[in-house]
């Protein structure tokens, strides 16, 4: 499938977000992305695949939606920018994102390193082959991903949410065995 559009969905309550989710994956050839709570009561549903599967996917969830809850917005965007498509799809999975600490495991995928992984989205690296310097060098957002694939680490859920860049390069060293001499 060419990953060629992204939908967006965001409804007031988790109920109204997986009866869109449920929608779009039974209505289009889509693959979802996550699911996401924003605050305030408000939940999002990413989505991506070709442009006329995407339309016709966030449509048909919308009007689900409106009947169970209410729906806030759908937006469908064709061709994304590089950059707009890897930040909306940092971990594809069959459905919800399994380390999301508000809303939970819902996709059979147990964690991200499970997840099929898809061409247009870097892979992590391996954690062995990266130096001090190197783990300096990532993201924060792909520091937490790295942590969260990584056994042994002590950070969980909202721990690694809420660490900053040192402290999660001294908990990847500390699960590769390694201090945090530079």
């Amino acid at each position: 499938m060419a990953q060629s559009a992204i939908g967006l969905i965001e409804t007031q309550g988790l109920v109204g977000v997986i009866e869109a989710a449920d929608t779009a994956a039974k209505s289009a050839d889509v693959q979802l992305l996550g699911i996401e709570r924003i605050g305030g009561g408000l939940v999002s549903l990413r989505l991506c695949g070709d442009v006329a599967s995407v339309q016709a996917a966030v449509q048909a969830a919308a009007e689900a939606v409106s009947r169970v809850s209410e729906l806030v917005s759908a937006h469908v965007i064709p061709q994304p920018h590089v950059d707009v498509a890897m930040m909306s799809s940092v971990a594809p999975l069959g459905g919800v994102s399994p380390r999301s600490p508000d809303v939970g495991p819902v996709s059979d995928a147990p964690n991200p390193s499970d997840a099929p992984q898809r061409a247009d989205v870097e892979p992590l690296p391996d954690l062995q082959q990266l130096s001090p310097s190197d783990l300096g060098h990532l993201s924060v957002a792909r520091l937490r991903q790295l942590v969260r694939r990584t056994p042994g680490v002590q950070l969980r859920g909202r721990q690694i949410s809420r660490a900053n860049k040192e402290e999660l390069v001294a908990e990847l060293l500390a699960a590769a065995g390694r201090d945090l001499g530079r």
